[in-house]
């Protein structure tokens, strides 16, 4: 009896030994990480670079360091930047980290938001990346402003979209502009002697915000006699070689944009006029009339069809107008296209017009149906069912049993898909223009040799709906 009691015992001890082994073996998972953000000061535009603070906020593991990730040579904060912060940590003994999902981490602090999770060392070690909130406040204003010439230079500043230049004359404002670049030639308006400054301020691409104003420029003294080499009123003139702006002063504009009783113009280096031709300035394709003014809206060039917006820039991509129709200006030469047209490996139709077509339609005696649910592309090598009815398409987009369906017939037009045509500008050879016939700039030249005015008259349907400025998002 005493010798099966003993027994007994010398098992359960083994047992319980064995048991113990296997909770060491076995360490604890942890379910959730909580971690918990903070900023010794929330940090705006301009603030140094400081420290991210990150503790634990749940039992089992331990926080190592912390640290951001997308500074690099950064020393100061801009307006936009995204805080971007790696986590490590490590597990308590008797736990391990087996988690990486999304659902198994709680963040708190700074807006922080969980990206991702890499587990080392069969889950000893955890990283742990998360972003925190955008950066906010003003950009600051710009710093070395120099004058080079007549034209107001500065140094870029990070995050910003644009820049307010203002001129001033012996500290009054004689006008403030916008631009993208960070210089500004102001050669037209230094009509009157003074001292001439400038300051500048820039606009954040992130939230739109209007930074600070720069401290003053160095002073460029215009006197009397320099005046003739500036701007003021003026009038117009021509030769053989073209046609320029002479101020009444001396001197004329050039390499810049003026605006001319409400007509923008655009003059290259040499002074002269852009005249009957397209103009490729800075990024962007600009048409001018016979009588060098800037065009917008529907233009007809050649028998092809480009869209300007409000500002002349030569728009591409997809457009909408207010009544609903869709067009697509070729992207390597903004021609309006029309017929069949491949865009981002599905195919459209657009009508004559350039509106694109929905739904069925006949040409050459083949039908096909193009899906007003899926943005007017055409349904190709598949069966589908509309209005309850099964159809087959070939792998060319042709219905195999359209029995009769009612289709529109949109008749045939031209690809408009061509080149983008010479160096003159995106559909016109480089020699395009013919010169000023009877209208000077400022005038009214008809010259049919090159564009017409940019009016609604010229749209392709002939009504006065015009496409919404800047539309590219597509249609739908």
């Amino acid at each position: 009896m005493r010798r099966k009691r003993g027994l007994c015992l010398l098992l359960a001890a083994s047992m319980a030994l064995g048991s113990s082994f296997t909770a060491l073996a076995a360490d604890k998972k942890i379910d959730t990480v909580k971690l918990s953000f903070s900023y010794s000061k929330a940090p705006e535009s301009g603030d140094e670079i400081g420290d991210i603070t990150v503790k634990a906020g749940s039992s089992g593991f331990e926080v190592d360091s912390a640290e951001y990730t997308n500074i690099e040579d950064q020393d100061t904060w801009t307006v936009g930047d995204i805080p971007e912060v790696k986590v490590e940590l490590s597990a308590k003994d008797g736990y391990k980290f087996s988690y990486t999902s999304k659902s198994h981490f709680s963040l708190s602090g700074c807006n922080a938001d969980f990206k991702k999770a890499k587990i080392y060392d069969d889950g000893q070690y955890i990283e742990v990346y998360a972003e925190l909130k955008r950066i906010g406040g003003k950009l600051q204003g710009a710093s070395e402003l120099e004058w080079n010439d007549t034209t107001a230079e500065w140094e870029e500043i990070e995050g910003a979209k644009s820049y307010d230049v203002k001129l001033l004359r012996d500290d009054k404002t004689v006008t403030t502009v916008s631009t993208t670049g960070t210089s500004y030639n102001f050669a037209g308006y230094f009509n009157r002697e003074g001292d001439y400054t400038f300051r500048v301020r820039a606009i954040s691409r992130y939230n739109n915000k209007t930074g600070e104003w720069s401290e003053d420029s160095n002073s460029l003294y215009i006197d009397e006699d320099e005046l003739g080499r500036y701007g003021g009123s003026g009038h117009w003139e021509q030769d053989g070689t073209g046609v320029w702006y002479a101020y009444d002063t001396g001197g004329y504009p050039a390499s810049c944009w003026k605006q001319i009783n409400g007509a923008w113009y655009y003059f290259q280096s040499n002074g002269k006029c852009v005249v009957n031709s397209w103009a490729q300035i800075k990024d962007n394709w600009y048409l001018f009339g016979t009588d060098g003014k800037m065009m917008t809206g529907w233009a007809k060039v050649d028998n092809d069809y480009f869209y300007l917006n409000t500002d002349g820039r030569m728009l591409i991509g997809w457009l909408s107008d207010s009544e609903g129709n869709k067009y697509y200006m070729d992207t390597s030469n903004g021609k309006m296209s029309t017929g069949w047209k491949q865009i981002d490996n599905s195919w459209h139709y657009f009508n004559s017009n350039g509106h694109m077509m929905t739904g069925w339609i006949q040409l050459d005696g083949k039908y096909y149906y193009l899906n007003p649910a899926n943005e007017g592309k055409m349904i190709a090598g598949t069966t589908a069912t509309i209005n309850g009815v099964q159809y087959n398409f070939d792998g060319s987009g042709v219905c195999q049993n359209a029995n009769g369906v009612s289709a529109q017939t949109p008749g045939t037009v031209n690809n408009n898909s061509g080149s983008s045509g010479g160096s003159g500008g995106p559909g016109v050879s480089g020699s395009s223009g013919s010169g000023i016939s009877s209208g000077t700039p400022g005038g009214s030249g008809n010259s049919s040799n090159g564009p017409t005015s940019g009016n609604s008259n010229n749209s392709p349907s002939g009504s006065s709906t015009a496409p919404e400025p800047g539309r590219t998002d597509g249609p739908g």
